[in-house]
C-alpha cells in the first residue's frame, strides 16, 4: 500500500495515543504526525503534505472547525480527507462540520473497529485505495492492549469480570488484563447497597448524578461520590454489560445556570463490584479525564463547586 502522511490533532494525549496506535497497528507504512491543537496542527500542514488528517473539535487556540474551514481555502488541501473526531454529536454540530468540509464525523466515545471502518472509507473513496486494500492492511493481528483500548477484539484470553458469562458479541470486546498486569477480578464492598438505596455506611454522601458514555456503545447514570478535576468516582445500577478497564468513556457535565454542556473525554480507571456475589447489580467506577480544553475544565469547576 502506498505511504501516506496522516495527521492526527486532539488535545488530550490519551485520545492521539489511541488513535496513533490503531493507525499503526493497521497502517505500518503510513507516516503518523500529531498535533495538540489546531494551530500546532496548520504549522504541520504548511510544511508537510499530509494526505488524512483526523482531528478533535473542541481544542484550545484553534478548533477542529477552524482549522478545517483553513484547509478549504488552501488549494492543496481543499480535497485532502479530513475526519472530525469529537464528543458533540448534536444535529447542528454535526450540520456545521459538514457545511465546513469534513469528509466524515465519527463521536467520542467510539469503538477501533467503527474507527478504522471510517478510515478505510475515506482511503478508498478520497485515495483511490481499495477496500481490498485497506482490509489487507488492516489484518494485522491486534494486540491485547489496543484491543482493550479501543474497545475492538482481542487475541488475548479473556479475563473475568464481575458480569454473567458474557454473549458471543460482548466477549468480541477483548480484555485490559495484558496491560495491568493482573486479570480482572472483581473486588467487593459488603457494606454498600445498590444504587437505587444508596446507604450511609458506605462512608461517602451523593454529590450529585452524572451521565457516562462508554466507547462499547454502553452508558450509565452514575450516582457521583466524589469528584475532582482529576477524576470522578460513583456507582450506578448495572443493565447490561459493564465497560472494560481503560475504556475510552464521555461524562457528560451540564451547567444549567450558565446553559452550558461539557463533554469531557475519560477512561475507565476501575470497576469494583458493590454486592458480593457474580451477579451484583451494582457497580463501582472510577474515572479519569484525559481532556485539557479550558472551557470544558471551567464548566465542570462550576459543577463541582456546586455538587461538593
Amino acid at each position: 500500500m502506498k505511504a501516506l502522511n496522516v495527521l492526527v490533532v486532539d488535545d488530550a494525549a490519551f485520545i492521539r495515543d489511541l488513535i496513533k496506535k490503531a493507525m499503526r497497528d493497521s497502517y505500518p507504512s503510513f507516516k503518523i504526525h500529531e498535533a495538540v491543537d489546531g494551530r500546532k496542527a496548520q504549522s504541520i500542514l504548511k510544511s508537510n503534505p499530509i494526505d488524512l488528517v483526523l482531528c478533535d473539535w473542541e481544542m484550545p487556540e484553534m478548533s477542529g472547525l477552524e482549522l478545517i474551514t483553513w484547509m478549504r481555502t488552501e488549494e492543496r488541501y481543499a480535497k485532502t480527507p479530513f475526519m472530525m473526531i469529537t464528543s458533540r454529536g448534536e444535529r447542528d454540530h454535526v450540520i456545521k462540520a459538514v457545511t465546513a468540509g469534513v469528509s466524515d464525523y465519527i463521536g467520542k466515545p467510539f469503538t477501533r473497529d467503527n474507527f478504522l471502518g471510517k478510515v478505510n472509507k475515506l482511503l478508498s473513496k478520497h485515495l483511490g485505495l481499495s477496500v481490498n486494500d485497506t482490509q489487507q492492511a488492516s489484518a494485522k493481528p491486534q494486540d491485547a492492549s489496543v484491543a482493550a483500548l479501543m474497545g475492538g477484539a482481542s487475541t488475548a484470553p479473556q479475563a473475568k469480570s464481575v458480569a454473567k458469562p458474557a454473549s458471543p458479541a460482548a466477549a468480541n470486546q477483548g480484555s485490559a488484563a495484558a496491560l495491568i498486569g493482573n486479570p480482572f477480578v472483581a473486588q467487593t464492598e459488603q457494606t454498600a447497597k445498590p444504587v437505587a438505596k444508596a446507604s450511609p455506611k458506605s462512608g461517602a454522601k451523593v454529590k450529585g448524578i452524572a451521565e457516562l458514555r462508554f466507547g462499547s456503545g454502553g452508558s450509565a447514570k452514575c450516582v457521583i461520590k466524589d469528584i475532582n478535576l482529576q477524576e470522578m468516582s460513583g456507582i450506578f445500577k448495572r443493565e447490561g454489560e459493564i465497560p472494560q478497564l481503560l475504556e475510552q468513556a464521555v461524562l457528560d457535565i451540564v451547567d444549567q445556570d450558565a446553559g452550558q454542556v461539557a463533554r469531557i473525554n475519560c477512561y475507565v480507571r476501575m470497576l469494583q463490584a458493590v454486592e458480593n456475589n457474580a451477579d451484583a447489580a451494582t457497580i463501582k467506577i472510577v474515572i479519569r479525564y484525559v481532556d485539557d480544553d479550558p472551557v470544558k475544565l471551567d464548566t465542570l469547576s462550576r459543577f463541582i463547586a456546586k455538587v461538593r
